[in-house]
């Protein structure tokens, strides 16, 4: 007798998670980029008070006699499904349209292969804005990661065609003078020239290589040590050694091995990969934009003093194998653990090259980067500006699911005082 007042126990514990998610997913009703949740009731144990039987041939089957005991939570799902588009009229502001998230995370973060991927927290909320260092950070202040642009170290002036093919079969961009780089690295602010000068090589036979506030983007060189992936980006704002104190000319003999000063036509030394473009002294100023927004690409760009356009770089847009499966970390942020499958980045719009993996790795005949590195095209994705993502959270069902909780613990309430006044009968039998 006293199982049916346990049971109603079990019941009441689970109407009672069952309005905490709905609870929640009210109090979030406006919250940017929030993902409703919902709770999906599961039956308990049972006890068997008589097997089933097949039968026999003159009598027979029956089933079997359970009786169970309650319920509980089976499980709490999250609603990855995208939200609508709520204007808020700042040109930084976006949102994904279709699945996918915005990378963000440390400063610090080194990405070997599409393992470490994993690093970073995933968000839908695109509240971002340019901190006092030039970087995109969001509005917890985290740094969003993503794709830069760099000088193309094959680029040739005078090209007459789009693109050559070397020796592998790789399609090499020459005629843009900036590409994007794969390699997956904290969006920030280019650093803006220094004046011109003999000693910086800024002037060459009496004509000016630059212009003082031009930015200075990263040059594509080979990346060493623990980071060797492939071939990568590095700033040589991040070198001050290659620098003479005095001059702030660029030493030659400090240089990386295997990069140097151009020699040949081709932009190369001796074969080797070598700087192309200008090659300012770092003063560590950031360059002054204004009109600073984002496109449908993902693409952060902003206006130069001098009316030129610079890009900031790509936003990154990471997908899982499974978006509901990813793991809440709190506030707007998940992470792509054990549940949410495989992780790739790419860039929303399908803007980069079939067959682009991440560190600039290219296929050659010694060497084949793993499938995991290799970028989505995401040409399904489009990114939204000057808004966020609605929450998915919808008051009316909200308001329905609430109010049969709420008869459904009632309901278990019920039981509870049936059974105790059964058992009170029972108690009170002998006089």
């Amino acid at each position: 007798m006293t199982g049916a007042m346990y049971a109603a126990i079990g019941g009441l514990k689970t109407h009672m998670t069952n309005l905490n998610v709905i609870g929640n997913n009210i109090a979030n009703v406006n919250t940017p980029g929030y993902k409703a949740q919902r709770m999906i009731f599961q039956e308990t144990i049972y006890t068997t008070s008589r097997a089933g039987s097949n039968g026999t041939e003159i009598r027979g089957g029956n089933t079997p006699s359970q009786i169970g005991y309650g319920s509980q939570v089976g499980s709490i799902d999250l609603n990855m499904s995208p939200g609508t588009f709520n204007p808020t009229g700042v040109a930084m502001d976006c949102m994904i349209e279709g699945d996918g998230f915005f990378l963000v995370g440390n400063k610090d973060l080194v990405f070997k292969d599409a393992t470490d991927l994993p690093k970073l927290q995933l968000t839908r909320v695109g509240d971002f804005n340019i901190d006092a260092n030039g970087y995109v950070v969001d509005g917890n202040r985290n740094v969003v990661y993503g794709f830069a642009m760099v000088n193309n170290p094959n680029y040739k002036e005078d090209a007459q065609q789009q693109y050559i093919t070397d020796d592998n079969g790789n399609k090499i961009n020459i005629q843009d003078k900036l590409i994007l780089s794969t390699e997956l690295v904290p969006l920030r602010v280019p650093l803006a020239a220094k004046a011109p000068t003999v000693d910086n090589g800024g002037i060459v036979n009496g004509e000016n290589k630059w212009q003082a506030g031009d930015p200075v983007y990263d040059f594509l060189g080979p990346l060493t040590g623990d980071t060797d992936t492939g071939r990568g980006n590095w700033s040589l704002a991040d070198h001050p050694e290659l620098f003479n104190d005095d001059t702030g000319a660029l030493a030659n003999a400090n240089l990386p091995e295997g990069v140097g000063m151009p020699t040949k036509a081709d932009g190369t030394v001796d074969g080797q990969l070598a700087y192309t473009g200008p090659l300012p002294s770092m003063g560590g100023d950031l360059v002054s934009l204004n009109s600073i927004s984002i496109n449908s690409n993902g693409a952060i760009t902003g206006v130069a003093e001098n009316g030129d356009t610079v890009v900031i770089g790509y936003a990154a847009v990471g997908k899982v194998t499974a978006p509901d499966g990813v793991t809440h970390v709190g506030g707007p942020y998940y992470k792509a653990m054990e549940g949410a499958g495989e992780m790739t980045v790419g860039v929303a719009g399908g803007l980069l090259q079939e067959g682009t993996y991440l560190n600039n790795q290219i296929v050659t005949d010694d060497t084949t980067p793993g499938i995991k590195d290799l970028l989505g095209q995401n040409k399904e994705n489009e990114i939204r500006n000057g808004g966020l993502e609605a929450s998915t959270a919808d008051v009316a069902t909200e308001f329905a699911s609430m109010i049969v909780t709420q008869r459904g613990y009632q309901a278990n309430t019920r039981i509870v005082t049936v059974t105790d006044s059964m058992l009170e009968e029972l108690v009170n039998m002998k006089r």
